[in-house]
């Protein structure tokens, strides 16, 4: 009898240790995100900051992480699909240009949550997107240089005719208007985010119009728009990303729209349990959207000018300024 109540306890404690096992082995689990690029993870904007994120995923959620550069888009969903099979617990499209995709692997993993940035999709289940107000972002940079010109003519820059582009061109024509309604405020897409002597092309015909303050929201291809101020002595402003430390005589300020703080926040979330497929902006009031200035050049721009940008912020948080309104 002693054996057999000794038997039935060892299988109760078995039982026991297995479940309490596995239910370690489930709250241990490592969290997994990968994340598709449409260029390099180098290019000193759109695709480095969404890999800026995905490493403070790494390094502060403690997730395992994987990404792919410059997908094209014939392997779009295969790429997510892999993502999905490898057992990816959040799987990010950073672009619009990932919607369609997106959209025909996640209804086909329901229990992996897909984001896509710079998009306005969600199916209430598990694929949301997230976006940054491009137009605030515009609207500071236009605001800037209508404020640093004296030939009160000011150009932007940008790279594909996408909407995260399309927007911040249109807002960096109304904030330059805001400032002066007279002033003139060109603009072109080349067509690239890559071709850095095109964009270079294109600024040196802006600078021939007479422009001296010039905007580039093209990615790597930005970096000809830099170069191209910088051979005139001119003042250029970037976007996303702040290389600085690389233009110093003549990158003076970043129009930034932090879209590694914004897809940490969201991998957080979907992390912790707390993620609701949804569609969300992000602009100057959630700390996303700003606008920077170079350690190296920051004293040539006068008080008065960084004291205006900085009302204009307060007053588009507090609703004074509807961007939107003003683009029309």
């Amino acid at each position: 009898m002693k054996k057999i109540y000794f038997l039935i306890i060892t299988l109760i404690l078995s039982f026991f240790l297995v479940a309490c096992s596995n239910a370690s082995n489930e709250e241990t689990k490592t969290f997994k995100v990968g994340l598709l690029l449409t260029g390099p993870s180098t290019d000193g904007g759109w695709n480095q900051s969404a890999y800026d994120g995905l490493t403070q995923i790494k390094d502060e959620l403690g997730a395992e992480v994987s990404y792919a550069e410059s997908v094209q888009a014939t392997d779009y969903e295969k790429t997510m699909r892999e993502y999905a099979k490898d057992g990816n617990n959040l799987i990010i499209g950073h672009g619009y240009q990932f919607v369609s995709a997106a959209e025909v692997v996640a209804a086909e993993y329901p229990d992996i949550t897909f984001i896509v940035t710079s998009a306005t999709i969600t199916n209430d289940k598990n694929l949301g997107s997230i976006n940054n107000a491009y137009t605030e972002t515009g609207f500071l940079q236009g605001a800037f240089a209508a404020m640093m010109t004296k030939t009160n003519v000011v150009a932007a820059v940008g790279g594909m005719e996408i909407p995260p582009i399309v927007n911040c061109l249109a807002g960096f024509k109304a904030g330059a208007i805001y400032i002066n309604p007279n002033i003139k405020a060109l603009s072109a897409v080349t067509g690239s985010f890559d071709d850095a002597n095109k964009a270079q092309e294109q600024a040196k015909a802006f600078i021939a119009q007479g422009a001296d303050v010039l905007m580039a929201d093209a990615n790597q291809a930005g970096r000809g728009v830099y170069v191209a101020a910088e051979e005139k002595g001119l003042w250029a402003i970037s976007s996303i990303a702040a290389e600085y430390d690389d233009y110093t005589k003549g990158l003076i300020a970043c129009g930034t729209a932090d879209m590694a703080k914004a897809i940490f926040q969201t991998a957080k979330e979907v992390q912790d349990g707390t993620y609701t497929a949804a569609y969300k902006e992000n602009g100057i009031k959630e700390g996303i959207c700003d606008l920077t200035y170079s350690p190296t050049l920051k004293s040539n721009i006068p008080a008065e000018v960084l004291d205006k940008i900085d009302q204009i912020k307060k007053d588009i948080v507090d609703g004074k300024i509807d961007v939107a309104k003003l683009i029309g």
